[in-house]
């Protein structure tokens, strides 16, 4: 009976380790030396919408550090991670607002909550962050919980993803409003997020879907701009 038992542990912990193992190699992959690569997504609903995420995966760190980009190039946000034995967790995250004479202003947060991306992450989990840009003081909430995995079409090639219900909440703490969306995520096997589908309560869809992988150079030849 003690053998049987212990064999059942066992295949229940080698299940869990492939799960764990399975959902992280959907996230954006870490090699053995640092790495640079700008993802290009486009809005399947309006091709003038384009961003560009730059991600530095660092070995040695652990860490993933992801720029985000507008259509003209103005970087929107910075976004750090650490690669755990549990998953993705924020450590650092910045928004870029313009102020009234044009000028670039950094908008640092404070981390509330830090799971990003848990690899066997069966139950919802959330990040959250709390700053002041001009607008006043406000919190930003996302919840994100698994949903199976699913065949995509994304700009022509058909990738097997892991599917997100990923829920936002964006509180203005000085008036005491509340903004929320949803969205579904999908993340490919060694690629990271190939497309996600952003609903508002408008009505309005966005359908950002990953249209090619930039070099650094590529990226600097294209927006006319040196990297720092």
């Amino acid at each position: 009976m003690n053998k049987i038992l212990n064999l059942l542990i066992l295949t229940f912990v080698i299940s869990s380790c492939n799960a764990q193992d399975n959902l992280k190699e959907y996230y954006y992959p870490i090699t053995n030396k640092k790495e640079v690569n700008i993802y290009k997504y486009q809005d399947k609903n309006d091709s003038s919408r384009v961003e560009y995420w730059k991600v530095t995966t660092d070995p040695k760190k652990n860490e993933i550090l992801t720029e985000s980009f507008t259509t003209d190039f103005s970087l929107y946000n910075v976004f750090k991670e650490k690669i755990t034995e549990k998953g993705a967790e924020l450590i650092d995250y910045k928004d870029y607002q313009k102020n009234d004479s044009g000028k670039l202003i950094e908008i640092q947060a404070k981390i509330l909550n830090k799971d990003v991306y848990i690899w066997n992450g069966e139950n919802k989990y959330q990040y959250s962050v709390q700053y002041k840009n001009k607008y006043g003081n406000e919190q930003f909430i996302k919840d994100r919980q698994k949903k199976g995995f699913e065949k995509i079409d994304v700009n022509g090639t058909e990738y097997s993803t892991v599917k997100f219900l990923d829920e936002y909440v964006i509180k203005l703490l000085d008036s005491n409003e509340i903004y929320e969306f949803y969205q579904l995520t999908f993340y490919s096997k060694g690629k990271g997020m190939v497309e996600y589908r952003r609903y508002h309560p408008n009505g309005a869809i966005i359908e950002l879907e990953l249209m090619e992988i930039l070099t650094q150079a590529e990226f600097e030849k294209l927006s006319g701009k040196k990297s720092q």
